[in-house]
């Protein structure tokens, strides 16, 4: 039987984090040796290079796209960041030809040969071209090119911050378009306009005489409540950015609502919303609690009231033909699907949710065929 190993703690292996513990990881940015996850993350090293993730963090998830004024912070920072990672002095010319930093004066024990000083800068040189000049002339929302500019020192301190929890701090909480609610009689031209300008666009929607003679049953209103409690659980659980993986955020409407997955009806409204609450807790790979749950009837109300007693079903014809082009998008192939996964694709490739067990296509068509049909329903029939 193998005897466990003892090791003994020296200046070599000893945490310089907390001082206390075997070391076993090193940072990628300043090499500091450390031992876990706490000690990384403790105020002590927290400054090594947190402002460049935040900014990578942000470009990665696409927070804001096609936003000037968002891009043109972010190089601001970015700026910011690298002019950080340069040496700088803030000192005064000793008689002896020695630089005295102003930083030290609380203890005046550090001095540093300017000769010394202006061959390290200029090592440096190569290896720093301004990041301004690395990233101009490009898409910032083309990952790929923007990993490509990247020095490894920074690629490896973005690879380093994913694996800290700290991610989800920096994320902004998304704020739905249904929202907007206007309860006068008198509504002014451009604050709608604003509004609707904020929606999803509603899609060319069919007659409903042309796609079928029967006269709708009365669960199918219940089974539209169905189907839209799951679009706006599954916008809020992606933060809005449901498009960026439509793939599983379709697998999460269909996943959550009976009525899509397997034909189900419903009779009563209430039946219908707790049918979705069931479905979101039971699901393994899904997680969320009660606060959300209210949430999402809060949501769900707001979509079935409209944005104003003119425009009721407005609303209802955004979410589903929002909900008909995540159908669609998931139906189409994604870059990493047609062989590029090169630089940043294959160091991050769009598996952001491993357990989900995606739709296929032809169960996606038939989803499809399904918020078609609510959409000529609701157009033409639907009564609130």
């Amino acid at each position: 039987m193998a005897s466990a190993k003892i090791i003994e703690l020296d200046e070599t292996n000893t945490c310089k984090i907390c001082d206390n513990a075997l070391a076993k990881y090193s940072c990628p940015k300043c090499n500091v040796i450390y031992c876990s996850l706490t000690c990384y993350q403790s105020p002590a090293h927290l400054q090594c290079s947190e402002e460049f993730y935040k900014d990578n963090v942000m470009r990665e998830m696409n927070l804001n796209p096609d936003n000037e004024e968002s891009k043109a912070k972010m190089m601001e920072i970015l700026q910011r960041t690298h002019e950080g990672n340069e040496i700088t002095v803030n000192a005064f010319e000793d008689s002896d030809g020695s630089i005295f930093d102003m930083d030290d004066i609380g203890n005046c024990s550090k001095f540093v040969d300017i000769e010394d000083l202006e061959e390290d800068l200029d090592s440096d040189d190569d290896q720093y071209v301004d990041i301004a000049e690395r990233l101009a002339g490009i898409d910032l929302d083309d990952a790929e090119t923007v990993w490509d500019r990247l020095t490894e020192d920074e690629k490896q301190d973005f690879v380093a911050f994913l694996k800290t929890e700290n991610v989800s701090k920096l994320i902004p909480s998304w704020e739905p378009w249904w929202l907007y609610c206007d309860s006068s009689k008198v509504t002014e031209v451009n604050a709608v306009e604003d509004f609707k300008n904020k929606c999803p666009g509603i899609a060319d929607i069919k007659a409903f005489s042309s796609i079928t003679s029967a006269t709708p049953a009365e669960t199918v209103k219940h089974n539209l409540t169905n189907v839209l409690c799951a679009y706006v659980f599954t916008a809020r659980y992606f933060n809005g950015e449901h498009f960026d993986f439509p793939k599983e955020a379709s697998t999460c409407v269909t996943t959550v609502s009976l009525t899509l997955k397997n034909g189900q009806n419903f009779h009563d409204f209430e039946t219908a919303v707790k049918s979705v609450e069931q479905e979101c807790i039971g699901c393994e790979w899904i997680m969320t609690d009660s606060e959300n749950l209210d949430l999402m009837r809060e949501d769900l109300k707001k979509i079935l009231a409209g944005p104003n007693s003119m425009e009721k079903k407005f609303y209802i014809l955004c979410a589903l033909s929002d909900l008909q082009n995540l159908f669609q998008n998931a139906l189409r192939p994604r870059p990493d699907e047609n062989g590029r996964t090169s630089g940043f694709n294959r160091q991050f490739p769009n598996n952001h949710f491993p357990n989900v067990q995606l739709e296929s296509k032809n169960k996606l068509k038939n989803h499809l065929k399904k918020v078609d049909y609510f959409l000529s329903y609701s157009k033409d029939c639907l009564e609130l």
